[in-house]
């Protein structure tokens, strides 16, 4: 007998197949939907095999999928609905495997083929396998694939390898090549960047236990420190915390450095009564001016920069005294970015009691670089290990540019890399950019909105030549609520905790390599795919290999 699973469609039973083979590691290939159509005497034939699955050094696996339950009886097939097959899942299979062999022969010749593996099998990735091997077109159970096999196809494939052949030949590189130039065409084996970058941004949304059990800590604990790297979701719990405080009935204070995460965080909490979210020195100017102490930025650049790094605690301390506000918990996101002369002050907004929560990334320190930070108060820090938001060649890269050490996991392992054009000047950057651009949109499908350009200056300073020609394409400053289908365009600083599917990072010269800080923040923006662009002179990494 067969144990019976649910009835699933034959696209959805395929597709956890393809899942499955996505586990395989090079030099282990795939090619999903392998169409066919051949002249014969009495006509055109065409046929479809399900998947072909193919490793150099073993052979050639075709693979007929079957969804849902089957039934075998007196040697004819039956669907669960009852209705018959037209032939056995080994028989269409067969007929597809000598297709691909003629094909093959036509490109290879006899002689190649007579030493090649190619065999064929079926998968019923819905069902456990109890019964007996149906027939005699089964010669082993290897060559039966079932719901088991899901878990670790490649232990399956090489036992199925080794009882088709003990001794196999290696494909040599013509032989790999014509197999490739005969099945890429037909499985789009070329897939648009914007599906690779589809599957990574899925993966990445997925919480990790780790995540989970630091939200449990954060639960039972009144105040904590939480340290991780960027991407390892510091600001995903932080937005979990203010929920959760929020339905609790308290009144909680979110704030950051950065106006752009403000807006986002903003955003995020839109529906959340009881949570206020402000940048720092928003909540300065917003608390002075409802103590009636008025806020006045001085027009000095000197005396400005003193003005947001001292004088402002020292205003927010003045209006907290003079005003009843106070919060019942204080989240700060991307707390290394604070100045050890606001912990006062923001302190002074607390209740009696209130709970305070930091999250920070030393790493991502450019706004106080170069200065010694110290928390609000004494914690031993929890931390968040594992990358979140990028692709671990991504991580790498961006770990690698700011000096800093690898995280100990990141949630999805395979990506695209990061891809640098180098320049000699400006001008063949922006000729580069735009041709970048007409690439992703045009070629690899991707939409505007998926596709953020961030550069050390802003693109309008007199001295981002690269921005020339970028009027060709709709382009928009507006990072949080963007007009529909524009591609969004700032400053790395600007755009610190936040990220996007694809980032271009432009405008990479030498004095932004000093930097290192500032390009590690840049990098790690991107979910699924990095660009950079950078002067021929810009140093930027010996060991990964693009320093120039």
């Amino acid at each position: 007998m067969i144990e019976k699973m649910p009835i699933l469609s034959g696209q959805l039973a395929e597709s956890r197949v393809f899942a499955a083979l996505t586990k395989l590691s090079p030099p282990w290939q795939f090619f999903p939907t392998v169409e066919w159509r051949s002249l014969q005497r009495d006509g055109e034939k065409v046929g479809e095999a399900d998947v072909v699955i193919f490793h150099p050094k073993h052979g050639l696996i075709v693979f007929e999928i079957k969804a849902g339950a089957v039934e075998i009886r007196d040697g004819t097939w039956y669907y669960a609905s009852g209705l018959a097959m037209k032939q056995s899942p080994f028989s269409q299979a067969r007929r597809n495997r000598y297709a691909l062999i003629e094909k093959l022969r036509n490109r290879l010749g006899n002689d190649a083929l007579e030493s090649l593996t190619i065999t064929h099998a079926a998968w019923f990735p819905d069902v456990v396998w109890r019964s007996l091997l149906p027939g005699t077109e089964v010669p082993s159970s290897a060559f039966l694939l079932d719901r088991s096999a899901l878990a670790d196809p490649e232990s399956t494939l090489l036992r199925l390898f080794h009882e088709a052949a003990s001794k196999p030949q290696t494909w040599t590189r013509a032989q790999q090549q014509a197999l490739k130039e005969l099945l890429a065409p037909d499985c789009h084996l070329l897939v648009p960047l914007a599906s690779k970058v589809d599957d990574a941004v899925e993966a990445l949304y997925r919480a990790t236990d780790q995540q989970i059990a630091v939200l449990r800590i954060l639960r039972s604990q009144s105040r904590l420190l939480v340290e991780g790297g960027a991407g390892t979701g510091k600001t995903v719990l932080a937005c979990a915390l203010a929920r959760e405080h929020a339905a609790l009935g308290k009144s909680v204070l979110l704030t950051c450095y950065n106006l752009l995460l403000a807006q986002y965080l903003a955003a995020t909490l839109a529906d959340v009564p009881g949570v206020t979210v402000f940048p720092f020195h928003q909540l300065v100017r917003n608390m002075a001016l409802a103590a009636g102490l008025g806020y006045q930025v001085p027009a000095d650049s000197e005396a400005r920069t003193l003005f947001f790094k001292e004088d402002s605690a020292d205003l927010l301390l003045s209006a907290v005294e003079a005003i009843s506000i106070r919060f019942d918990t204080i989240i700060v996101d991307e707390a290394a970015d604070f100045a050890s002369t606001w912990w006062i002050a923001l302190e002074a907004l607390g209740s009696t009691d209130f709970s305070w929560y930091c999250f920070y990334d030393h790493r991502q320190s450019i706004y106080q670089a170069g200065e010694s930070w110290q928390p609000p108060f004494r914690a031993a820090p929890m931390s968040l290990d594992i990358n979140l938001r990028n692709t671990r060649s991504i991580g790498e890269f961006a770990a690698e540019l700011g000096q800093c050490s690898l995280p100990a996991a990141y949630r999805v392992e395979v990506g695209e890399s990061p891809v640098i054009k180098i320049s000699q000047d400006f001008s063949e950057m922006a000729h580069q950019l735009r041709q970048l651009l007409r690439e992703l949109l045009r070629k690899e499908s991707l939409t505007p909105d998926r596709i953020v350009i961030l550069a050390p200056y802003r693109h309008t300073n007199p001295q981002s030549s690269w921005s020339a020609g970028l009027n060709e394409y709709p382009i928009t400053t507006e990072i949080i609520n963007p007009a529909p289908n524009h591609i969004r365009i700032g400053t790395i600083q600007g755009f610190k905790g936040l990220e996007s599917d694809v980032v271009i990072l432009v405008g990479i010269d030498a004095p932004a390599c000093k930097y290192p800080e500032i390009l590690y923040v840049g990098a790690s923006r991107a979910r699924g795919a990095l660009y950079v662009l950078a002067l021929e002179k810009a140093k930027l990494s010996k060991s990964l290999g693009y320093f120039v």
